[in-house]
């Protein structure tokens, strides 16, 4: 399997005035399942700016496949374990690409891979997925994978990422909100793009629900009949992260390491309503010093009214809930376009997001 970024002639494609159709795949925190979507760009010319349309999507449930067990196991285990898993996930993602784009056209593929460790100020951030042989056979398509390392490795927290992509394809909106295992959001301010991590959401809130026995809380219906408990929700409030400033991401083990454990006393009741109103609570504080307008929500938890009903009161904004295709499947849009972004050789990492020393043009390419 050869590196493609060896090959010069191969990206000159790249370069062109498009359409590309580019395929974007994304498995997030809250273990739902694997978003993918074919994306036709437009690049920006003079005047314009990067235009997109959805070709196709869908969404592979993990609920029913040994995925959903095995991805959670692999949190914990050793390297040398999480790279077998990483193996055979690969050959899984791989199988369900060539399902997806069989009969299409698609000039690129980019992958998130699934994250599994993300301890960036140690470091480290791993996502499983992204070996090599997610490439094989597709004859000369450009896969392009593993985009955080190389950003952790120059100093930076390795997420988030999307913030780039909500600039150039969602830049009508003052702040872009994703609602998934985590929240995160981002916004410009004097000329550059700030975002980071805001706190836990689904994956603090479906953890709850399925003690419960429901995959998760539709609505927020049943968070909404209890009461959340406010001495927890205060000592959350002081927990040390919400007091640094951007940028700042988190990992699957703080959850598990520093928010669980004030959980402990509650009844599984209590615990999903606290959990609900703390989501809302991080969102909120996270964002207060954005600039003013509308936000744009997307992800699982946009899904959930309860939720934003407590961010449009606590924030004092317009939110906004755009097309399902956008609101489910933003995330695999916006890999597929920072792909497309490192197939044309340009930045699709921002210092001023991540902060790292410095911009990067990151992703392994496989072909």
């Amino acid at each position: 399997m050869a590196n493609y970024s060896h090959y010069a002639e191969g990206l000159k494609h790249f370069q062109g005035p498009g359409p590309f159709y580019v395929a974007g795949a994304m498995s997030g925190t809250s273990l739902d399942g694997l978003d993918l979507a074919l994306v036709s760009f437009t690049p920006a010319t003079s005047g314009t700016r990067w235009r997109y349309s959805v070709v196709k999507h869908t969404c592979i449930a993990y609920e029913g496949t040994p995925w959903a067990a095995e991805l959670s196991a692999a949190y914990d285990q050793p390297t040398q374990v999480q790279k077998g898993i990483s193996a055979a996930y690969t050959t899984w993602l791989n199988a369900q690409l060539h399902a997806f784009l069989e009969d299409v056209h698609v000039d690129a593929i980019a992958s998130h891979g699934h994250t599994v460790t993300h301890l960036p100020d140690q470091g480290l951030t791993v996502q499983i997925g992204n070996d090599p042989h997610l490439a094989d056979g597709f004859h000369g398509i450009p896969v392009v994978c593993d985009f955080r390392v190389a950003d952790v490795a120059r100093g930076g927290q390795g997420a988030p990422l999307v913030p780039l992509a909500d600039a150039c394809l969602y830049s009508e909106y003052p702040i872009c909100l994703n609602i998934g295992g985590f929240s995160n959001a981002s916004w410009d301010i004097e000329g550059q793009r700030r975002a980071g991590d805001l706190g836990p959401a689904n994956l603090l809130i479906n953890h709850f629900a399925q003690r419960l026995g429901i995959p998760f809380d539709p609505g927020g219906q049943n968070a909404q009949k209890w009461t959340a408990d406010t001495a927890t929700l205060e000592t959350l409030r002081q927990l040390p992260f919400y007091a640094q400033s951007f940028p700042k991401s988190l990992g699957r083990e703080w959850v598990e390491q520093v928010v669980l454990p004030h959980f402990a006393s509650l009844t599984d009741q209590t615990a999903l309503a606290t959990a609900t109103t703390h989501a809302a609570w991080a969102i909120c504080h996270g964002i207060q010093d954005a600039p003013l307008g509308t936000i744009l929500a997307t992800g699982g938890g946009a899904l959930n009214d309860f939720l934003i009903a407590k961010i449009r009161i606590g924030s004092g904004r317009k939110v906004v809930i755009p097309t399902a295709v956008e609101r489910d499947f933003k995330e695999a849009i916006c890999f597929a376009f920072l792909g497309l972004l490192r197939l044309r050789g340009e930045t699709n990492v921002w210092s001023s997001v991540t902060g790292s020393r410095e911009d990067g043009c990151d992703g392994i390419i496989y072909v």
